[in-house]
Parts: C-alpha cells; structure tokens; sequence
C-alpha cells in the first residue's frame, strides 16, 4: 500500500461523522463540571484478609495484656505496632494502589493510628499497675476505635 493510500485512508476515519448521542441522553454541555471520581472496586478477598489479620492482632493484644502484669514472666513475643502489624503493612503497600484512592483510606489509617495509640496507653497503664485505668480506656475509646477500625473496612468492602 503506498503512503499516499494510507494517509487517504487515516484522514478519512477522521472525518466520518460522530456517533449520535444514545437513547434519552442529553448532549454533554463543553462546561459541564466532571462527576465525582466513583470509589474504586477493591478485592473484597483482600480486604477480608486485612480484617482477620486485624481480629487476629486483636487476640494477641489481649494475650499481650494478660502478661504485662505478670512481671518475672516476660511476654512470649514482641506486640507489633501500628506500623508494621499486617493492617499497617498493608496500609503501607495499599497507599499508592487502588484502595489508596478510596474515599475512606485516610480515615481507615487515621483511626487505625488512633487504635494503636490507644492500645499502647493501656499497656502502659497496666505495666504500671494501674488495671482499673486500663480496664476504662479498653472498655470505652479503644472499643470504639476497633470497632470503628473494622467498621470502615466493611464499607471498603461494599464499594
């Protein structure tokens, strides 16, 4: 094919008129404001593994704070923090991915900063032998930070 065929052939797609607009559809007005981005579809298998691994850092707090006031028996192991337990490394990996653009990532890894905060206050205020503190703060702001924790995350999942 020469050159001239084909340049005959790409000027002409250009000029074939455009689709008429579907059945009951205005026309776009050219200043119209753009909708709002919808929230991304997220792996709701993903998100799942991230709300087990969050119950499951749950149990260990609480096996955690049943040995801090035991004080000849250390701790079997170290309680991981809010930035490297499994829900922070993946909020960590997820930020610059598809639920990083989620309306409700930064307040997922807001609260969970929150949760974490909260969690190290209590264990220290057990360590110090202050249990009807502790037991307070677990009862009332930590318990609404995990369940808001897990809240936001069941909303990612319906999106």
């Amino acid at each position: 094919m020469s050159l001239n065929k084909l340049f005959h052939l790409l000027r002409g797609r250009r000029t074939e008129p455009a689709p008429p607009v579907g059945h009951g559809e205005p026309p776009k007005h050219p200043f119209a404001p753009e909708p709002p981005p919808a929230a991304p579809r997220l792996d709701r298998l993903e998100l799942q593994a991230v709300l087990i691994h969050h119950l499951e850092w749950c149990v260990q707090f609480n096996d955690h704070l049943g040995w801090v006031n035991q004080a000849e028996t250390p701790p079997p192991r170290q309680l991981s923090g809010v930035d490297d337990c499994e829900l922070g490394l993946w909020l960590q990996r997820a930020a610059d991915r598809a639920p990083g653009t989620h309306p409700l990532f930064g307040e997922l890894r807001q609260e969970h900063r929150v949760f974490h905060e909260l969690a190290d206050e209590a264990l220290k205020l057990a360590s110090e032998g202050r249990m009807d503190l502790a037991s307070t703060l677990l009862n009332t702001d930590f318990e609404r930070s995990r369940a808001k924790v897990l809240g936001i995350i069941r909303e990612m999942q319906k999106g």
